[in-house]
């Protein structure tokens, strides 16, 4: 912990919680964690890392929520009051990595995620990640900020991009098997389980012609940028209330190394089938702009790299039909991949 600024107390003994703390219990390690044992045996444990600034957690369960995860609410105490807090256990390693590293005292970008009071690797010996962070009151961001959220959400992204970048790239960019992705969506449109069949078959065959140089071409990419991996406007919310900011980005755990637009167009896909909610807004390129204000210049050829994006993004969309079996989405997915792949510079 680094020395405290002149007239500024010590950090208390909660703000560097024992991660290790255990109970007297004697079937410690000796078992599978499972959702229950999490909910009844390693709640105390927690509370005791943080003893005694944390208060009581109070659980809840979102309707979206899976797996054995919990979420409560509670307030912190620490040196400069009470802080309303998020509590969550387990997290993913990679999202607890990245929310230390983002705090905004290892930057000067501002903040990009939300204020981290504690955190550990492991509970009771169970290597089960956890964090106590600050409660954000507004959000997640919508039309509620009347339009604002845009600016707000690529502003947080920008910040998101400079800040990551004082942490090397020490892994190789995410795989993702496009050809195996591409024989699903051929075999789902033969087999009569997508609207238009007759176009996407057209399209698709089209693609798989070039598919070689696609996969070239977008294996060349940058990939020396750090990527969000679930970046749209669900993930971000405010300390202020609408429309005003900034947003602070949630959901760390998909933290990759890549190209930018990878981010990008996967935002803008969201909308292709509802593009009046982006009012004629460019998102893909709102955030070129702003990495080029972060002194990160995107490369002359970025609009090509975004076609070829949208291009294997679309082109997938048949293979995925239980989880983007929208009519309109599937529609909007065929007409993007008609223009982008014809617009492609191979």
């Amino acid at each position: 912990m680094p020395d405290q600024p002149a007239g500024q107390s010590s950090p208390t003994a909660c703000e560097q919680p024992n991660d290790q703390a255990t109970l007297d219990d004697a079937s410690c390690g000796q078992a599978p964690v499972t959702s229950n044992m999490i909910g009844t045996a390693l709640a105390p444990v927690l509370l005791r890392a943080c003893d005694p600034c944390l208060s009581e957690i109070h659980w809840f369960r979102t309707d979206w929520q899976r797996g054995g995860a919990l979420t409560g609410y509670a307030t912190f105490t620490d040196n400069d009051g009470e802080h309303p807090v998020v509590v969550k256990y387990p997290v993913p390693p990679r999202e607890l990595r990245w929310l230390r590293r983002l705090q905004s005292d290892q930057h000067d970008l501002g903040d990009v995620v939300p204020k981290l009071y504690a955190s550990g690797e492991s509970l009771n010996g169970y290597d089960l990640a956890w964090v106590v962070m600050e409660r954000l009151p507004h959000g997640p961001l919508d039309s509620t900020w009347q339009g604002v959220e845009w600016d707000l959400l690529i502003k947080a992204i920008g910040r998101f991009y400079a800040a990551s970048m004082q942490t090397p790239i020490d892994q190789p960019p995410r795989e993702e098997d496009w050809a195996s992705i591409f024989k699903r969506a051929r075999t789902k449109v033969r087999e009569h389980g997508v609207p238009e069949e007759q176009r996407w078959n057209k399209a698709l065959k089209a693609l798989q012609k070039k598919l070689p140089a696609v996969l070239k071409a977008w294996d060349a990419r940058d990939v020396s940028l750090w990527c969000h991996g679930d970046f749209h406007l669900a993930n971000a919310m405010t300390r202020n209330q609408p429309p005003e900011g900034p947003a602070i980005l949630l959901d760390l755990a998909e933290v990759h190394s890549g190209h930018w637009v990878e981010d990008a167009v996967y935002l803008e896909h969201l909308y292709w089938a509802a593009p009046q909610r982006l009012a004629g807004r460019s998102v893909v390129k709102m955030i070129a702009h702003e990495l080029k204000d972060h002194g990160q210049a995107p490369e002359a050829d970025w609009p090509n790299v975004a076609n070829l994006r949208r291009t294997l993004l679309a082109a997938s969309v048949p293979a995925y039909l239980h989880q983007e079996g929208n009519l309109k989405h599937v529609h909007a997915a065929l007409e993007r991949l008609e223009q982008s792949f014809s617009q492609l510079h191979l």
